[in-house]
């Protein structure tokens, strides 16, 4: 009989021991399956999220961008309100009372390369000057000295000396450059700060300084290796010898560059 004895306290344990035996393999399966259904779950969601992500992303990208474009254009025009300099200047020149200075731009010269005149054709023209200015000399200074002087004499050599200069400094101011031998040529003197040459401009390039190169005739070989050809004349009055058409077109464009900046 006590094999058929029921003990409540004994199967209560027995149920109790059997119990904590299988709950860990009960939830250990369906810990597996929650995490399993949470993956799908999640796979399942997501699956079609990148797309509408992604345009939302490009939807604030481009909304920034517009943002900072719209900035940059704020920032700019408070920019051009509040520097007056351009305004001012351009009012003076509407008025005529501004006069800038040619704008010294893409070199260290007022004028390229291109545009200055060489050595040869410079030389050209000096010859065709010179006979020219012999000329002008014979006619004015021979009745001088005729009347005046002793023929071939020092103070007979300076009159005919002053008349050969005289044209070079005439013709260089009346034509506002160009004398005969340089409108033959195609060529010009010009000063970049003077839109006219001045008589002082005039007088040291074609009177004192010519009257030196002419002593010293080696000195014009410095025109052949100096920078824009340039010779001592131009160098004591701050002079250039351009090819006359080449200089009115850069010109031009020098002015419409300024024109513009302004």
């Amino acid at each position: 009989m006590k094999g058929q004895h029921y003990d409540p306290f004994t199967e209560k344990k027995k149920g109790l021991f059997h119990r904590e035996k299988e709950v860990p393999k009960e939830t250990e399966t369906n810990a597996k399956a929650m995490a399993e259904a949470l993956n799908k779950n999640v796979h399942e969601n997501f699956s079609e999220a990148p797309a509408h992500y992604e345009a939302n992303i490009r939807d604030e990208v481009e909304q920034e961008a517009e943002a900072e474009e719209i900035t940059a254009d704020a920032a700019a025009s408070e920019e051009k309100v509040e520097d007056p300099a351009p305004v001012s200047e351009l009012h003076r020149a509407q008025d005529g009372t501004f006069d800038p200075k040619p704008v010294r731009r893409r070199y260290s010269h007022p004028i390229s390369a291109m545009v200055a005149a060489g050595f040869w054709i410079r030389t050209v023209a000096f010859l065709i000057d010179a006979v020219v200015a012999g000329a002008f000399a014979g006619i004015f200074a021979s009745p001088i000295n005729a009347l005046l002087l002793t023929e071939g004499s020092m103070a007979a050599k300076a009159v005919n000396g002053f008349f050969f200069y005289l044209y070079f400094i005439l013709s260089t101011y009346f034509t506002n450059g160009q004398s005969l031998g340089k409108m033959i040529t195609g060529i010009r003197v010009i000063h970049p700060e003077e839109p006219r040459l001045s008589w002082t401009t005039v007088v040291i390039r074609e009177g004192f300084c010519r009257f030196i190169q002419t002593t010293f005739v080696l000195l014009y070989v410095i025109t052949a290796f100096s920078e824009r050809k340039r010779n001592l004349g131009d160098f004591l009055s701050d002079t250039y010898v351009v090819k006359d058409a080449l200089y009115a077109v850069e010109k031009n464009e020098g002015e419409l560059f300024y024109a513009y900046e302004i």
